[in-house]
C-alpha cells in the first residue's frame, strides 16, 4: 500500500475524480477521535460521492446510501490534511481526512479494485438502468 498527500489545491478535483470513479461502491467510514476513540459511521453502503468546499476553513462531505438521496452525511469542519491510500497495483482503497481539531476521518473502499476491472458488473445505484446510463438499446 502506498499513501499520498494531496494537496489542497488539489481536493475539489482529486474527490470529484475519486466520487466519480467509485459512485455506487461500498464504503465504511470511521472516524477517529482523541476524545472518543475509533467510531463508525458508515458501514457498507453505496458511495454517493466526497466534496470539498474551500471556504473560510473549509468544508469535505461524504455522503453514501442506496438512492440518490444519500442515507447517511458526514461533514467534516476544517479538514487540513487528505491523503490517498492506493494498493501496489495503483488501485484506490482509502481517503483520510484530518480535520482541525485533531479528529481522521477515513473512507475504505469495501474492495480496492481498478476500476476497468469491474466496469460494467454493476450500475451504480442512482443512474436508472433503462435511462441514459443505463444498458444501451
Amino acid at each position: 500500500m502506498r499513501t499520498t498527500e494531496i494537496p489542497r489545491a488539489d481536493w475539489s478535483r482529486v474527490l470529484a475524480e475519486f466520487s466519480a470513479t467509485h459512485d455506487g461502491w461500498l464504503v465504511s467510514l470511521d472516524i477517529l477521535s482523541p476524545d472518543l476513540g475509533a467510531q463508525p459511521d458508515i458501514i457498507d453502503l453505496p458511495l454517493v460521492g466526497v466534496t470539498f468546499e474551500d471556504l473560510h476553513a473549509g468544508t469535505l462531505t461524504i455522503s453514501a446510501g442506496r438512492t440518490a438521496v444519500p442515507e447517511i452525511t458526514h461533514t467534516i469542519q476544517a479538514p487540513s490534511h487528505l491523503w490517498v491510500e492506493r494498493t501496489d497495483a495503483g488501485a484506490d482503497a482509502a481517503l483520510a481526512i484530518e480535520s482541525a481539531d485533531g479528529a481522521t476521518s477515513i473512507l475504505r473502499l469495501r474492495t480496492a479494485a481498478l476500476p476497468e476491472t469491474v466496469d460494467g458488473i454493476a450500475p451504480g445505484p442512482h443512474r436508472n438502468p433503462d435511462g441514459p446510463a443505463g444498458p444501451e438499446r
